[in-house]
């Protein structure tokens, strides 16, 4: 393994409470690697709901570690510690190893299949987690960005037949190391509220059948329907990318970014 190169740091005036509070965001992202091993432990002991549970509190904490980093600019207060690779690191253990071994564990795709799922899956979210394009200035994906801690959870408490399962599992395995865009519910703007909104629904949903004994039609039905937003933006943002392209070979613009948000606007 080669030893990481030097990286200047800026320097500047930090106060006690300023390296404490960094520090204590740190260990708040560092508890993510530990909730996800209690739901991998879950799914070794065949707990299905109790798996589910724990990987959205690990989503959560993802979701919340970031705002709260940046928030106390914890990069310029303890800047020889990267937050964004320990990120990673635990994004890979949470988003594609512990769904992965649910997979495994429990019926979801038909037989004989999950194993080389499985292994592509990890394979691609790896080689997604070393992109260094993972994400534009606009707040978009390049790729599939490996949150398999959201579809393998979903496809499972819906019940749905397996062999779809395979087809939704297959098609976001090609997605990942793609150049199709998906969007990040909170850092794109455009309907921002929208995408929330959707989020909340879709990860509430899968609270609720998780934690509940009993399973509720209209509950599984928002399941189902939460998703949907999100490929619609994904479906609308290569419409716009190929406008954009075209618009460009027609017109010659030596500005792509131009052209993108000039398409944009036409929608």
């Amino acid at each position: 393994m080669s030893s990481p190169q030097p990286v200047e740091h800026t320097i500047v005036d930090s106060t006690k409470s300023d390296i404490v509070a960094s520090w204590a965001v740190h260990a708040l992202t560092g508890t993510g690697v530990i909730v996800g091993f209690i739901g991998l432990d879950s799914v070794i002991a065949g707990h299905d709901r109790a798996a589910i549970i724990w990987l959205i509190v690990a989503l959560l904490l993802d979701g919340i570690d970031g705002p709260i980093a940046r928030k106390f600019d914890v990069r310029s207060h303890v800047p020889m510690f990267n937050g964004n690779s320990l990120d990673l690191i635990i994004d890979f253990f949470t988003c594609a190893i512990v769904p992965v071994a649910f997979l495994d564990k429990f019926t979801i795709i038909p037989d004989n299949t999950d194993g080389p799922v499985g292994w592509a899956i990890l394979f691609v979210s790896g080689l997604w987690m070393a992109r260094v394009d993972h994400e534009t200035h606009e707040g978009w994906f390049n790729g599939f960005p490996g949150e398999w801690n959201m579809i393998i959870p979903s496809l499972y408490l819906m019940h749905l037949n397996h062999w779809f399962n395979l087809g939704v599992c297959v098609v976001f395995i090609g997605f990942t190391l793609s150049r199709v865009q998906f969007p990040h519910p909170v850092s794109v703007r455009d309907r921002r509220p929208v995408s929330i909104a959707f989020m909340v629904a879709w990860v509430g949903s899968m609270l609720w059948l998780a934690i509940a004994q009993h399973n509720v039609q209209a509950v599984r039905i928002i399941l189902c329907v939460a998703p949907i937003w999100t490929l619609y933006q994904v479906a609308n943002r290569v419409r716009v990318r190929l406008r954009a392209t075209e618009a460009y070979n027609d017109g010659g613009w030596p500005d792509m970014h131009r052209a993108a948000a000039r398409a944009a606007r036409a929608r």
